[in-house]
C-alpha cells in the first residue's frame, strides 16, 4: 500500500467511506467524521488493487489537451475539430464556420474570449437539448445553468435545476446528451440505484456506450 497516495479526505456527516479516483489518477478519501485514519487504511488495503487499475486505466487514457492559441490550433465543438484561425476583422466576434475565427483584437486575452465564446454556445444548445428531451421524457427543469465545473459535467440540485459544465460542449452530441438524460433522470431518481440505471436505459438503450466515450477521452474536454 505505500504506492498508493491519499490527495485528499473529505470528512462529512456520511456513514460509510467511499474511494474516488479522480480524472487526474488521484485517490479521495470521503469518510464520517470521526471515521479513524485506521479504519481509512483499512479500507484502502482491502481495495488496493481495485486503485491501482483505476489508475492505470486513467494514465493510459488520452493525455488533457494544451491550448497555447496560435493559428491553426484545434479546438473542439461538439465532435469536431475546428482549426483556430485569427482574423484582423475588430468589429466581428468569434465565429465557427470551417474554422472558428477569432479577431486579432481580443488578445491579450484570447483565452478568455474563446472561454466566453464557449459559454454562450454551451447555454443555447444545453437549453435546447434540455427542451427536446423533457417533451420526451416529462421531466422539466426548474432552470438550466452553465457553470465553470471540472470535475463534474452535470448535476442537479435540491430545487430541480440543472447545471452543465461548458466544457461538455466539445463532446459529440450523442455525449451531451447522454449527460442530459442522466441528469434529468435525476430529478425523478437522486441516486445512482439500479432504478435509476433502468430508467436512464429506458430513454437511452445504448447509455453504457456513451458513458465509456466520456471515461475515456474526458480529458481531451478539459480545456
Amino acid at each position: 500500500m505505500d504506492d498508493i497516495r491519499i490527495e485528499k479526505i473529505v470528512r462529512s456527516h456520511r456513514r460509510t467511506i467511499a474511494l474516488i479516483i479522480t480524472p487526474d489518477a488521484h485517490l479521495i478519501v470521503r469518510a464520517p467524521l470521526r471515521a479513524p485514519v485506521s479504519m481509512i487504511n483499512d479500507v484502502i488495503r482491502e481495495k488496493s488493487g481495485w486503485i491501482r487499475k483505476k489508475i492505470g486505466e486513467i494514465k493510459a487514457r488520452p493525455l488533457a489537451v494544451v491550448h497555447v492559441y496560435e493559428e491553426g490550433e484545434i479546438f473542439w465543438f461538439l465532435g469536431r475539430p475546428y482549426p483556430l484561425h485569427i482574423t484582423d476583422d475588430a468589429g466581428a466576434g468569434i465565429e465557427r464556420t470551417d474554422r472558428l475565427r477569432v479577431p486579432r483584437s481580443t488578445s491579450p486575452d484570447i483565452r478568455g474570449g474563446i472561454r466566453r465564446w464557449y459559454v454562450e454556445e454551451a447555454a443555447k444548445e444545453m437549453h435546447s437539448r434540455c427542451m427536446w428531451f423533457s417533451m420526451m421524457t416529462g421531466y422539466s427543469p426548474t432552470s438550466v445553468r452553465i457553470t465553470d465545473a471540472t470535475g463534474r459535467w452535470g448535476s442537479c440540485n435540491h430545487k430541480g435545476g440543472l447545471n452543465f459544465s461548458w466544457r461538455l460542449i466539445q463532446a459529440p452530441l450523442e455525449i451531451v446528451d447522454y449527460v442530459i438524460v442522466h441528469e434529468l433522470v435525476h430529478l425523478r431518481q437522486p441516486d445512482h440505484s439500479p432504478k435509476f440505471w433502468a430508467k436512464v436505459e429506458a430513454l437511452m438503450p445504448d447509455y453504457k456506450r456513451r458513458r465509456e466515450w466520456l471515461r475515456e477521452n474526458e480529458r481531451l474536454l478539459r480545456i
